[in-house]
């Protein structure tokens, strides 16, 4: 047993370390913190456990081992043995089964969008929730974004021409349905007449820009253009904090500037919370597929040294693979976005939901030694191995359930992902598993009826 164990752990840190490729601290943090965690479990039931059990003595493990006899679970045992009578005795329903299962999965995956929005990580009809929903009916809108525009020189800004400019840019981001207001300093020049009431020299402009700055305005002014005039903050309300919201944004505003180029040497940057967000959500993203990537190529490696097989590392990464493939179906087809939380849980998934095919495969090689019978071996892995890892999922499964009542929607969501997970890889395993190895061992091993 020491040499399974040691990997389902080694793969559960590899998933959690791989985190920190992800180019954000917290997350990186977060991996590298569990994967020490990891290890010290691993290392303390190596040490401790086999300490203690010494400690019970010859009597006390007598006790132990018969209270866990197959009396003591009658209901799991029989419901396990008619599982693998089932799998064994009709070998072609579930592969089909699985096959299309994962098929009709495919375009549910097509489907999956990267969309995130913090606010949404709040459960509808909270309080930040109403807040946000009254401020956004009041105002033009809670979520900003921010267009900074540096000239080349003082004379950029407040030519006529920039001025006209930025006037046809603001009103080409108001018929965006999603944008409420957009603010910057022509305002204070036009007190928003727009086109019609621009001054016609620079002069003028200039001149009602510095009395806007002594004037009661003194403070917006100062928010939407330097004092010297080399730097414009155009502000963008928006009604929604949605990536996609914020992608919409850039979309039009480059098109409009694609098509209306500024002045040569003036540079423009995009700001601002929402915009920080998507920032953050593009490079969590990357991150988390190159650490998903990372982490099935070194699960996969241990797999192959653990069994010395190449062919037995695939079949281990099968059930995991199917899971995978159904989960994300399922994601993609109800609408959900591919956010925080489902990027971050797609790496660990990896290297916890494997520990029940190796596990399986691990026990199996042994029976097939112990009893020389392929047959033999995969009815006594419907005992005692398989109630050990239906016990491991359950507790594992269960253990993400109280996450389901939780105030934030991210922990609601990683409690359903983890157990849909768990549950799946172990039918999977279980279920699956048997008939490939069949299927695969085909005349390796003399069959020897019971």
């Amino acid at each position: 047993m020491a040499t399974p164990i040691t990997f389902t752990s080694l793969t559960t840190a590899v998933a959690f370390a791989s985190l920190a490729i992800a180019p954000i601290p917290p997350v990186q943090v977060f991996g590298l913190f569990v994967a020490l965690g990891v290890f010290f479990a691993w290392l303390l039931t190596m040490l401790f456990l086999p300490a203690f059990i010494m400690l019970l003595g010859e009597e006390g493990l007598r006790r132990s081992i018969k209270g866990d006899a197959e009396s003591g679970s009658k209901a799991l045992t029989g419901a396990l043995r008619g599982m693998g009578r089932f799998t064994v005795g009709k070998p072609i329903i579930l592969p089909v089964l699985f096959i299309v299962l994962v098929i009709v999965a495919i375009p549910g995956m097509m489907k999956i969008s990267v969309n995130d929005n913090p606010v949404r990580w709040f459960k509808s009809g909270s309080e930040i929730r109403l807040a946000i929903e009254a401020v956004n009916d009041l105002f033009p809108g809670v979520y900003n974004a921010n267009l900074i525009i540096e000239g080349a020189g003082p004379a950029t800004l407040t030519s006529p021409e920039m001025v006209s400019q930025l006037l046809a840019l603001q009103e080409r981001m108001a018929e965006v349905s999603i944008v409420g207001q957009v603010t910057f300093y022509a305002d204070l020049v036009t007190n928003g007449a727009g086109q019609d009431a621009v001054p016609r020299t620079q002069g003028q402009i200039e001149r009602s820009l510095d009395a806007a700055f002594d004037s009661s305005q003194g403070a917006l002014a100062s928010a939407l253009i330097s004092p010297d005039y080399r730097r414009a903050n155009v502000q963008i309300s928006m009604k929604s904090g949605d990536n996609k919201s914020m992608q919409r944004v850039l979309d039009e505003a480059d098109a409009f500037l694609a098509a209306n180029p500024f002045p040569a040497g003036t540079n423009a940057e995009w700001a601002g919370e929402t915009y920080l967000n998507l920032v953050w959500q593009d490079k969590m993203v990357s991150g988390m597929l190159k650490a998903f990537l990372s982490t099935f190529a070194v699960v996969f490696v241990l797999m192959i040294v653990l069994f010395r097989s190449l062919r037995w590392a695939v079949l281990a990464i099968l059930p995991l693979s199917a899971t995978i493939l159904l989960v994300y179906g399922v994601i993609g087809f109800i609408g959900k976005d591919y956010d925080m939380p489902i990027a971050v849980l797609s790496t660990l998934v990896l290297g916890i939901a494997i520990d029940f095919a190796i596990h399986f495969i691990q026990r199996y090689r042994q029976l097939v030694e112990e009893e020389g019978s392929t047959v033999l071996a995969l009815k006594r892995i419907y005992e005692e191995p398989a109630r050990a890892i239906t016990r491991n999922a359950l507790i594992i499964a269960l253990g993400f359930v109280p996450m389901f009542f939780a105030s934030l929607t991210p922990y609601i969501i990683v409690g359903i992902f983890m157990a849909s997970i768990m549950v799946l890889s172990w039918v999977a395993s279980l279920a699956l598993l048997p008939l490939i190895i069949k299927l695969f061992q085909r005349g390796e091993v003399e069959v020897v009826e019971a």
